[in-house]
């Protein structure tokens, strides 16, 4: 019997014809009894995010999906802001059978896939945000991050989005998971993930060829809140995306995988490896993982 098979990417733009044919070449070859999660940021575009579910339901077990933050831009969307848009997209998840709650998968060996939303901490939010200052440019993100002019929040949100993200993941919180769990989420866990080496070199390193200067990623990068949520349900492997730089890294028990298939110009100047254009397999329910 083949075994069962589970895939992961991230960041899979499919607004470039390019990307999305290559994900449908893929899907085409055939995984029926596998499942294949996609970390966030396929498109802000439903009706396109429609016509990408509905033809990778029909090649794989399970679909599993977490919102990124294109998906909740709203601008040429209709919808009012960001929160609506939200439901929206579970609402399209919900009628095409893509899934956004946890599942155990696997016939020999079996494993827990368990989403979590989330977002961002930027800096004002010590303990939970990322951020990492850059003492040698002025900043400038919030006038050059996309998230501030295309997605809007209700004024009635007043905690932090991270924080209401995080609260929604409560009830996979409070599961008990007799198997190993394969999480994961759009945005980035933890701020070593964030750099290549190490944050001291890292810095030297940016202060010499920092190609945006102004720009300071790590207010957008992710949250702590969601390594916390890691933790809580034991995962071994935890999936994400959203930085467009593909890392594996082992962390206290935990092994992170970023595998971002990203832009064709990233791919074109080496920013993102040629091989992420297809899903990456972590997991298999003879050998399990594979990593």
């Amino acid at each position: 019997m083949i075994p069962s098979r589970v895939w992961a990417i991230s960041d899979i733009h499919i607004d470039y014809q390019e990307n999305f044919d290559r994900l449908l070449e893929f899907s085409r070859r055939g995984h029926p009894a596998d499942s294949l999660i996609i970390a966030g940021d396929a498109t802000d575009r439903l009706d396109r995010l429609g016509d990408l579910f509905r033809e990778l339901v029909g090649h794989f077990r399970h679909v599993l999906f977490v919102p990124g933050n294109h998906e909740l831009w709203v601008r040429r969307s209709g919808h009012e802001d960001s929160l609506q848009k939200l439901k929206a997209i579970q609402t399209l998840c919900a009628n095409t059978g893509v899934m956004m709650e946890p599942v155990l998968v696997g016939q020999y060996q079996k494993v827990w896939l368990v989403p979590l939303l989330s977002w961002y901490d930027d800096k004002d939010q010590p303990g939970h945000s990322l951020y990492v200052e850059k003492d040698y440019a002025e900043d400038r993100t919030d006038d050059m991050w996309g998230d501030f002019i295309h997605a809007r929040w209700p004024v009635h949100m007043k905690q932090p989005l991270a924080e209401f993200f995080a609260q929604e993941n409560a009830p996979y919180l409070e599961r008990e998971y007799q198997h190993p769990v394969i999480s994961f989420s759009h945005f980035l866990p933890r701020q070593d993930l964030i750099f290549h080496k190490p944050l001291g070199e890292a810095m030297a390193l940016a202060r010499k060829y920092d190609p945006l200067p102004e720009f300071n990623f790590s207010r957008v990068a992710g949250s702590q809140r969601i390594d916390e949520q890691v933790r809580r349900l034991g995962s071994t492997l935890h999936i994400y995306g959203h930085q467009h730089r593909n890392r594996v890294r082992q962390v206290k028990g935990v092994t992170y995988l970023s595998h971002c298939m990203g832009y064709p110009k990233e791919r074109q100047r080496g920013h993102v490896s040629h091989e992420a254009v297809e899903p990456l397999c972590v997991w298999r329910d003879d050998t399990g993982f594979v990593l």
